[in-house]
């Protein structure tokens, strides 16, 4: 059955304003037209799509899967103008990019820096944000590109991904602290101390709470929840709080001061990169910004290899 490409996009703007009256504004268009085109598109698919509510609509499960699809086709339409348009035109274009905390501080500075002076007509937006939102926002089309932690294999089906780094994840806190002593911690000797913790919907607070429920432990209470990396490790400087951090963290100035200590427990790498939405279209600004980041994580390899 052919739908509508204006059909799919009334039903993505329902979906998102969970409103008929305010998508209908969004859209420029008469309620009772928007009305009628979802009866219309539930009528072709021969389900209900959404359960009226006393106060907007929410999607039945069959409009989840609709969704899910429409979303799909809004997403490559958008890369197949934004690509028409590079080719017409002959120019750079423009880059949308997702960044994780330590991307913010490390690589991506350096590597947006040779892009501009390469190619003083980009156009660049960054957003920050944590891993589960920015993938969301990336397979939405918002983002051309993210640059954070690869993420596990079940949840990459729809993604490429370009491992450019390698890093250690572990405890850290600062020098004087009383555990920074020991040559080895235990796992129950960290329940001892307070913690700094990301914020509680991420892939990052749900790992460092699985590692000690795996090991029979209470998770560790978090007196702060902070989605700044700068302002957890200036929390650690002048405490002794623990906070869960990649060993290239100390590296950076908001480092200094601070140590990673010894927990066989949680000993764990990580490999991070470059996650796109798989089959999708990069523009000339985004393949450049890539291009900068592999050159700059490369020199850091070398630079570790010759100084372990």
């Amino acid at each position: 059955m052919a739908l509508d490409l204006r059909q799919l996009e009334y039903f993505l703007r329902v979906a998102q304003r969970k409103n008929i009256s305010l998508a209908a504004t969004d859209l420029g268009i008469a309620q009772p037209t928007l009305t009628k085109s979802i009866k219309l598109l539930e009528e072709q698919l021969g389900v209900q799509l959404f359960e009226r509510l006393p106060r907007g609509v929410a999607l039945t499960p069959f409009g989840q899967t609709m969704l899910r699809h429409a979303e799909a086709v809004h997403v490559q339409m958008k890369d197949a103008g934004e690509e028409i348009a590079a080719q017409r035109s002959g120019t750079t274009g423009s880059v949308v990019i997702g960044a994780g905390p330590t991307w913010l501080r490390r690589y991506l500075p350096t590597a947006l820096s040779g892009t501009i002076a390469a190619h003083p007509s980009v156009r660049i937006r960054v957003e920050a944000g944590f891993d589960e939102a920015l993938f969301r926002a990336l397979r939405r089309g918002e983002l051309d590109l993210v640059v954070a932690e690869i993420p596990s294999a079940e949840d990459r089906q729809d993604l490429e991904t370009m491992t450019l780094t390698s890093d250690r994840l572990g405890v850290c806190c600062r020098r004087g602290h009383p555990l920074a002593k020991r040559r080895r911690v235990t796992m129950r000797d960290l329940l001892q101390y307070p913690w700094i913790k990301p914020p509680h919907s991420t892939r990052a607070h749900r790992r460092l709470d699985a590692f000690f429920v795996a090991s029979d432990l209470p998770p560790p209470k978090s007196v702060l929840e902070s989605g700044s990396v700068a302002l957890q490790l200036n929390v650690l400087r002048q405490s002794n709080a623990l906070a869960s951090t990649v060993s290239k963290t100390l590296e950076t100035p908001e480092g200094k001061g601070l140590t990673m200590l010894n927990v066989p427990g949680l000993a764990l790498s990580r490999d991070a990169g470059v996650i796109t939405r798989k089959g999708g279209w990069l523009s000339p600004a985004a393949s450049h910004v890539i291009s900068e980041l592999r050159a700059v994580c490369a020199v850091e390899a070398r630079g570790q290899k010759s100084n372990p």
